[in-house]
């Protein structure tokens, strides 16, 4: 689909929607010409956004980025020279020399379980943010409710008759962010995600009463002391202590930019470690 917004905009979209794109710049012409040199163009698998000529270049242009779109080996940049006539099937008898530089989705993905009120307002946070990010509920009626308001073009939601069905359709090293409305939800969640054994980060809210309890059962399904570690509860920055939501929707919002801005997984956060939970462990036992 063909948009006539400006590339200077398009690009701030297409960035913050998480999409991988194509600019495809005129870097010279010879003769005569559509547009003249430095005219520019922007190009996603399904839309192309301002012009460089229109007509058969354009959509030979198109063809080539979307090439370039589909093939995660393409290289960054490519040179292609565009004779207005044969090979475009114009009659202008001039020639444009066409850069192509691709640009993949961002590597960071965030996949988001339960639509509360707390993860609406991280939503709206991370829309800020350059990555892709998946909105995942099983209530019609909220989903809803966010589609006719509006969302970060970064977020894409999800419906489905059960939250789990989403954890086949993700991509390896996403960062997820456990928050349903369910408590028996949030650990059928968590043991799903520890299942995959790809996941780049756990987080799931909720006290320090919850955390313990979820981890004495994952020691009882026979997770390893690290897939354990590796559940961060309750997620967000130990900094941040306030209850409202927007106070945790922060601190959380706070620890997935720590997340992203270190290169293995960060073990900052207020999660419990293997040995606190041996202390409560201990700790229940003397007191009964």
């Amino acid at each position: 689909m063909m948009s006539s917004m400006s590339w200077v905009h398009a690009l701030q979209e297409v960035e913050k929607a998480g999409q991988a794109w194509v600019i495809a710049t005129v870097i010279g012409t010879q003769g005569s010409a559509p547009r003249e040199s430095s005219s520019k163009m922007i190009i996603t698998e399904e839309h192309s956004f301002d012009t460089i000529g229109g007509g058969q270049l354009e959509y030979a242009v198109c063809q080539k980025a979307r090439a370039m779109l589909q093939d995660a080996s393409s290289p960054s940049h490519v040179l292609e020279n565009f004779p207005l006539a044969a090979k475009t099937n114009q009659c202008c008898g001039g020639m444009v020399s066409v850069l192509l530089e691709y640009f993949p989705e961002p590597a960071t993905k965030i996949t988001i379980f339960g639509m509360g009120h707390v993860a609406t307002t991280l939503v709206n946070v991370l829309g800020n943010m350059q990555a892709k990010i998946s909105w995942v509920d099983s209530r019609e009626n909220l989903a809803q409710d966010h589609s006719i308001k509006g969302l970060p073009s970064n977020v894409t939601p999800f419906l489905y008759e059960s939250m789990l069905e989403h954890i086949d359709h993700m991509s390896h090293n996403e960062i997820t962010i456990v928050m349903t409305h369910d408590h028996a939800l949030d650990y059928q969640l968590v043991e799903a995600l520890l299942d995959r054994k790809d996941c780049r980060f756990i987080g799931l809210i909720g006290s320090k009463t919850k955390a313990l309890r979820f981890k004495k059962r994952l020691v009882s399904a026979s997770f390893s002391q690290t897939e354990i570690d590796s559940v961060h509860c309750p997620v967000g920055l130990n900094e941040i202590t306030g209850k409202k939501p927007f106070e945790i929707a922060i601190s959380i919002a706070g620890q997935i930019i720590q997340v992203t801005q270190t290169k293995t997984e960060t073990k900052k956060g207020s999660g419990l470690t293997w040995k606190e939970i041996n202390n409560a462990l201990n700790d229940e036992k003397e007191q009964a």
